[in-house]
């Protein structure tokens, strides 16, 4: 059984042909701020607090601090030469992983993966399909 959740659309609504400023993704300049806007934005909207950030190998939508369910979505373009850097494809996936914090030997705090809330998992799904898109699963995404 897999915890996390990927996921693979395709929508127009998302830039992957523009320019990117140099300054994205520690220079690697990855296309899906746009989609990372539009999920949190999607998000919020069935309550559940997110923020983004670019990271060096694309952008990451994740719960605020303090928030439950605890949860990310990785935002990939799928390009055929792997690269967000270069002109991309409408093609997009999404990684979703939920995690749960512990404590370890009743003190030390832990942070454990769980299975993706069905809250999560159809917040996203109807995200995309808001875009005018529909998910499918990402066969060869992340596991």
């Amino acid at each position: 059984m897999h915890l996390s959740l990927s996921v693979q659309f395709t929508s127009e609504r998302f830039d992957y042909q523009s320019e990117l400023p140099d300054g994205y993704n520690a220079g690697n300049r990855f296309y899906g701020k746009d989609v990372a806007e539009f999920l949190v934005s999607a998000l919020e909207n069935k309550n559940l607090r997110t923020d983004f950030l670019d990271e060096d190998w694309g952008w990451l939508v994740f719960s605020v601090k303090g928030s439950v369910p605890e949860f990310e979505v990785a935002i990939y373009n799928l390009s055929e030469h792997s690269e967000g850097g270069r002109p991309g494809t409408n093609q997009w996936g999404l990684w979703v992983r939920a995690y749960e914090r512990r404590k370890f030997l009743g003190v030390l705090p832990k942070k454990s993966e769980v299975a993706v809330p069905s809250l999560v998992s159809d917040a996203v799904e109807q995200a995309v399909c808001t875009a005018g898109a529909t998910t499918k699963p990402w066969a060869d995404g992340p596991q």
